[in-house]
């Protein structure tokens, strides 16, 4: 039992990768939050199963997550609230959102060639305020 769970210790990194961040104003006022995190299927240990989740402050924002898909393909799962699209090499959701209203989305990263899994490629956050100021995040 203790190799076990030695074993799955050391495995967990390698299983579940997450970045989350949040941002607040000089008040401690929530600005906003995210999270994205990353899991092998189990059932098909070739693929990844992403979840994003975004959660807006006090002011009215449009988000657009974007992943790179040069050596796997996304398939979206869930994107309520959001609407999707495709570029080149860049599949993104995109959503506009009032205060204190959140956002998760869910897709999977498979490789486009093989079975083996391949890492998840770079991802950006792009956080666009009213005054049409925009923050772009890079994910790793």
């Amino acid at each position: 039992m203790k190799k076990f769970l030695v074993i799955a210790l050391l495995l967990l990194p390698l299983l579940l990768a997450a970045q989350t961040d949040r941002k607040v104003d000089a008040q401690g006022n929530l600005l906003y939050q995210y999270s994205r995190t990353s899991v092998i299927d189990p059932l098909n240990p070739s693929v990844r199963v992403v979840t994003f989740v975004f959660v807006n402050g006090n002011a009215q924002r449009a988000v657009t997550f974007r992943q790179e898909s040069l050596d796997g393909t996304v398939g979206w799962l869930e994107t309520e609230g959001g609407e999707t699209g495709t570029e080149t090499i860049v599949d993104f959701v995109t959503a506009n959102l009032a205060p204190g209203q959140s956002v998760a989305w869910k897709y999977t990263f498979a490789p486009k060639k093989g079975r083996d899994p391949v890492p998840l490629e770079r991802a950006a956050l792009l956080i666009m305020e009213e005054d049409f100021g925009t923050e772009k995040i890079m994910l790793r």
